[in-house]
C-alpha cells in the first residue's frame, strides 16, 4: 500500500471506538501489550486472549461501548472490531494491496484499509456479503466472528494504522464482492 499512512482523527481510542460504533461497526476492546505479553489495559496483568471480551460481546451500541472504554486503569484498551453481517475484511499481501490501490475502480471508489507497523499485509474493510474463499495466493478472506485491531490501537511500539481512513473513503464500505473483483481483473491482467 502506498506509505501516506494517517492516524484515523479521533485522538484516543475510546473516541474511536464511539467514531466506528456511529458507522455501525461492532468494537469489543482488547489488550495492550506490555513488557513483551497481552496484558490487560486496567492493571497490566498479562492475559492469554488479546480481546479482554468475547466475540459475542461487541456492540454497535454507544452507550455501551461508552461504558467498556471508561473503566479506569492504568491505560485504555485497544479497539477490536468483529466481522460478521455488518462489516467484512479481505486480509491481503503487500504487493497485492499495492496494485489494488492503482486500479481504477479502487481509485473511484476507495473501502477503508488498515495496515499493522511491520506486517507484510493490509486488511480492506467492507459490506457483507463476502465471497466464501479468493482463488489467489496473495489475498484471503477474513472468516466471520473474526476480530481485527482497529486503529489507533498498538502493541507496544507497533502501530495499527490507516492506509486508507474511513474519510478517505467517504464514510462508505466497498461491497463484499467489488475486492474480489478487482483481484479477479489484475489476475486476467
Amino acid at each position: 500500500m502506498p506509505s501516506n499512512k494517517v492516524a484515523i482523527p479521533p485522538s484516543t481510542t475510546s473516541e474511536a471506538a464511539l467514531d466506528y460504533v456511529e458507522r455501525g461497526w461492532p468494537v469489543v476492546p482488547g489488550a495492550i501489550w506490555h513488557d513483551g505479553h497481552f496484558a490487560d489495559p486496567t492493571d497490566e496483568r498479562q492475559v492469554v486472549n488479546p480481546l479482554l471480551l468475547g466475540v459475542d460481546q461487541a456492540t454497535t451500541d454507544a452507550e455501551e461501548a461508552r461504558v467498556m472504554w471508561s473503566v479506569p486503569g492504568l491505560n485504555r484498551p485497544n479497539v477490536f472490531t468483529v466481522t460478521g453481517s455488518g462489516l467484512g475484511a479481505f486480509m491481503v499481501f503487500d504487493s497485492l494491496a499495492e496494485a489494488i490501490a492503482r486500479h481504477p475502480a479502487f481509485v473511484v471508489r476507495r473501502t477503508p484499509v488498515l495496515v499493522i507497523q511491520g506486517m507484510p499485509s493490509a486488511y480492506f474493510l467492507v459490506r457483507p456479503p463476502v465471497p466464501s474463499v479468493l482463488l489467489n495466493g496473495e489475498a484471503r478472506v477474513v472468516a466471520s466472528g473474526t476480530p481485527v485491531t482497529l486503529p489507533p490501537s498498538a502493541f507496544g511500539e507497533t502501530a495499527v494504522m490507516w492506509s486508507v481512513t474511513p474519510g478517505e473513503a467517504n464514510g462508505t464500505l466497498m461491497a463484499g464482492g467489488e475486492p474480489a473483483d478487482i483481484v479477479e481483473n489484475l489476475e486476467g491482467a
